[in-house]
């Protein structure tokens, strides 16, 4: 932001600090890209938010209440001014919230390009290897692997058992997969599924083309390739 300073005769233009002002019982509100589900009076989703001048990408908190005002639509993240004023308890029903939050302004609105992945994959290679059925035996599909960008998890199958877990860091280029967890049944032919699992540990980057998922180690070799299920 501009700021015009008029000293006598002389017009200076001076950049001011990109930091947002609020006044009275406002405050900064992130929202993220994708509602969650929740557990309320039913279940619902909810919005992620985070009251903080800059957000933490590992620190979305579901919210329970409406903004009023404020229109979401998936696949953006938000910066809002948010009122947040105190409502009289003696009205509040005992399930809702004492504060009614309300719209000041929208200050940013950015596609969240994060979302590429959130979807399910099928394994096409694996460290160099087609893959296909074949190398699976008694299994009829080669593994899987489902991205949940809200919620920050992963599950899928091994082509042997089933597996989840939560996502360690997540942004345009970078993708970890946290410590898995898993069924314990033992297949015809573990080769494939015992290497998927090891090698989904070295995942650190990603590139998303032509509906093809590509998983990179530290060193930038190619380690998976995956394309998506229609």
């Amino acid at each position: 932001m501009k700021q015009l300073i008029i000293i006598g005769m002389t017009i200076l233009l001076v950049q001011v600090s990109g930091i947002a002002q609020t006044g009275p019982e406002e405050h900064i509100y992130w929202v993220n890209s994708l509602k969650v589900p929740c557990t309320a009076e039913s279940p619902s989703h909810c919005l992620q938010v985070q009251k903080a001048e800059v957000p933490d990408p590992n620190q979305w908190e579901s919210f329970y209440s409406p903004i009023s005002g404020f229109e979401f639509e998936a696949g953006y993240i938000y910066k809002l001014i948010v009122k947040e004023r105190e409502l009289d308890v003696a009205t509040v029903p005992a399930d809702g919230s004492s504060i009614a939050y309300t719209l000041v302004r929208v200050l940013e609105k950015k596609k969240d390009n994060r979302l590429v992945v959130n979807d399910i994959w099928v394994l096409e290679n694996l460290n160099g290897n087609p893959i296909d059925s074949g190398d699976l035996s008694d299994q009829s599909n080669p593994p899987q692997l489902e991205i949940h960008v809200g919620e920050m998890k992963y599950n899928g199958t091994d082509g042997c058992n089933n597996y989840f877990g939560g996502i360690i860091e997540l942004n345009e280029s970078i993708l970890r997969f946290g410590i898995g967890a898993g069924t314990r049944m033992m297949c015809e032919q573990m080769e494939v599924p015992d290497e998927y699992n090891r090698t989904l540990s070295e995942v650190h980057r990603y590139k998303v083309k032509d509906l093809k998922l590509h998983l990179f180690n530290k060193e930038d070799t190619k380690l998976m390739q995956f394309k998506k299920i229609d």
